[in-house]
């Protein structure tokens, strides 16, 4: 299925996340380059039309550079790519061409369909890259563009150029902040919203324990040097945390399997699409089975009776207090 509304590139309502597919350090090398196209393919096999991928993951373009291999021979598959401030100045004009065209060079491609400003940088206003990212978009270099993890201040100000077609945030049944800062805000302002992260980097699928260990940026040392990784490892993994999240899965879990007849994955991706504000939302594995799973759940819908019950637990606090606040600029 895709969602038509506020989606101008035609995006299915699930999409294949890559950062897993990266590699490197923060989530740990892949098993093989093979076996994580095969999870790539499995999910286009499976409708979904669009991968989401940027030039930090995998350290040095090492996630485009995968999927431009998986991308051969299948031209309908559109491309989401983010460009990051840090990277040699690639908020400059000079910057984020070079940029763009070393992100084209490993895609295999000749235009992107949605380009994206990664973060905010330092020290350069979003007014500069932004002005850049329109130029491309009316060279016809890119086609669609956004921003991802930006303050409510500098969405409003790219919003209000009648530019910004694509919000990218992070949104899930464990961490709702930045919807109900930035689900009103798209729909005002006609832009799609796609969220990442919709399965709590696997809290989410019910496959996760209080006694799991992690190898990558979960366990809190890889990647520690990375502030996403340190804020989401403190968010949804550091011990209390982490059995808080957990007491919300049990309970979701009824739901799923008495109320839902569902996985307790598939029912917090149903009811993330569920929701009028999202457009889409990005999901990552590395395993060809996840991967259709996942797919599949864009032609599924939650019952009336099963969003109301899901309603009924997050209204009841407990643990799914989650303590977030949306962030004011």
């Amino acid at each position: 299925m895709i969602r038509q509304e506020r989606n101008p590139a035609g995006l299915s309502a699930i999409g294949f996340g890559a950062w897993e597919a990266g590699g490197g350090g923060t989530w740990g090398p892949n098993e093989s380059s093979d076996h994580v196209i095969r999870a790539i393919h499995t999910a286009f096999d499976a409708g979904v039309n669009w991968i989401d991928t940027a030039e930090v993951y995998g350290g040095g373009g090492g996630s485009e550079r995968i999927i431009g291999e998986a991308l051969v021979g299948r031209p309908e598959i559109k491309v989401c790519t983010k460009v990051a401030p840090e990277q040699e100045d690639h908020y400059s004009d000079k910057g984020m061409r070079t940029a763009l065209e070393a992100s084209l060079t490993r895609l295999g491609r000749d235009r992107i369909d949605v380009y994206l400003l990664h973060w905010p940088a330092e020290t350069i206003p979003v007014h500069q890259p932004w002005r850049t990212l329109t130029e491309l978009k009316a060279e016809g270099l890119v086609g669609a563009i956004g921003l991802s993890n930006f303050p409510d201040v500098d969405v409003r100000a790219c919003a209000d150029t009648g530019e910004l077609d694509y919000l990218q945030i992070q949104a899930s049944l464990l961490h709702r902040a930045e919807l109900a800062e930035f689900g009103p805000l798209c729909e005002r302002y006609g832009t799609g919203l796609m969220a990442y992260g919709p399965l709590a980097y696997g809290l989410l699928t019910g496959a996760l324990g209080p006694d799991t260990e992690f190898t990558d940026w979960r366990g809190g040392e890889v990647g520690s040097d990375d502030f996403f990784c340190v804020e989401n490892h403190a968010r949804f993994f550091a011990p209390e945390a982490r059995a808080r999240h957990l007491r919300a899965v049990d309970a979701l879990r009824s739901v799923a399997e008495d109320d839902a007849g569902t996985p307790p994955a598939r029912m917090a991706l149903a009811w993330l699409l569920a929701r009028p504000e999202v457009t889409c939302a990005v999901v990552g594995t590395r395993n060809p089975v996840h991967a259709a799973d996942n797919a599949r759940v864009a032609q599924e819908a939650l019952r009336p009776e099963v969003l109301r019950r899901i309603d009924e637990l997050i209204a009841a606090g407990g643990p799914f207090d989650t303590g977030d606040e949306p962030a004011r600029s």
